[in-house]
């Protein structure tokens, strides 16, 4: 059974992820965490940090024949239902040697390059992903309370210390060092490009009038004066294109939260 779905706007506070497909999971390049590799891409590459988070949800993942296949309409249902209904006997056998439940709650979030706009899906279903997922879910939740719904956090991609069963293991971290809503300029501002001389021109020579002979049948006359010689400039080259807008100039800063804000110790506007 393949189930195809639109991923729910859960955690997508103005609509990004509406303009992208919505009949899969996974969008752009997959991320990876690992204890021993930390974030790469599907290529083992080092992912760019910081980037935007335009989007986190929930879904339910079950791996048959090495391919996803996930439930992704909210209110989920309980994946022990799920997994009731499925024979132990097509249950695969995890990396511990041990049977797993095909169905997993698995935590999504949806991250940008900041620099690029590249796409990039994290989905895991361990518990150090729970951990990561449920952190960053707290402080959106915390900000968009205070600063609406339209607010999106640029997040460090870091690693926390975690006690398992088998002693002290690392796991993925979103650190949010940013908030932005959408909304900036649609061109990077440009400072006024300084405008470099053109090669000095040399003015020509004054003539100096100079009075007709004189005659003996006329009255002295007035000399007309000598044409300027015409003179030549080089065009002034044309300023530079501007540059590629970035994801920064499409947002607009969010004023960081107080301490007085987060105990509701401030006093009102009107006060």
């Amino acid at each position: 059974m393949t189930v195809n779905v639109p991923v729910p706007p859960s955690g997508d506070g103005s609509g990004l992820l509406a303009g992208l497909s919505s009949d899969r999971v996974t969008r752009g390049t997959v991320a990876r965490w690992a204890d021993t590799t930390n974030w790469v891409d599907r290529d083992g590459l080092p992912l760019p940090s910081p980037m935007l988070v335009i989007g986190y949800t929930t879904i339910l993942r079950r791996w048959k024949e090495h391919r996803p296949e996930d439930i992704t309409e909210h209110p989920l249902p309980e994946p022990a239902a799920l997994n009731a209904a499925i024979p132990i006997k097509e249950w695969e056998v995890g990396l511990d040697g041990k049977l797993q439940e095909p169905w997993k709650l698995t935590y999504v979030v949806y991250l940008v390059d900041l620099k690029t706009g590249s796409l990039f899906t994290y989905a895991n279903n361990t518990f150090g992903a729970m951990l990561a997922y449920n952190n960053l879910e707290e402080k959106i939740a915390v900000m968009r309370m205070l600063r609406g719904e339209h607010v999106f956090p640029i997040v460090n991609l870091e690693k926390r210390p975690m006690k398992t069963a088998y002693g002290m293991k690392t796991r993925p971290h979103f650190h949010p060092i940013d908030w932005r809503s959408p909304g900036g300029s649609q061109l990077v501002p440009q400072s006024p490009t300084p405008q470099l001389p053109g090669p000095a021109t040399v003015a020509a020579p004054t003539v100096a009038p100079t009075a007709a002979p004189a005659s003996s049948t006329s009255t002295t006359s007035s000399a007309t004066p000598a044409s300027p010689t015409p003179t030549t400039s080089t065009p002034t080259p044309s300023p530079p294109a501007a540059p590629a807008s970035t994801i920064l100039d499409h947002t607009k800063p969010v004023k960081p939260v107080t301490v007085g804000e987060l105990i509701a110790d401030e006093l009102p506007p009107w006060a």
